[in-house]
């Protein structure tokens, strides 16, 4: 089954990311730095259901399915 893979080159790292509230599974997580700094949501293989709600919020389009 087909996983998501989040692009660390495309991302632009925003706190508020919109495929991490979506997942329904809370597959993806983010470190938060600061007040308005965090790093790249990762996703966790072993959570993700391959869903893909996660490829059609995400503004940058840095989310893939492999």
């Amino acid at each position: 089954m087909k996983k998501a893979f989040i692009d660390p080159n495309i991302c632009d790292r925003s706190p508020f990311c919109p495929a991490k509230r979506v997942c329904p599974v809370g597959a993806i997580s983010q470190e938060v730095k600061g007040f308005f700094g965090a790093g790249t949501p990762k996703v966790d293989p072993s959570k993700c259901i391959g869903c893909g709600k996660c490829l059609q919020v995400c503004p940058h389009r840095a989310i893939k399915m492999v």
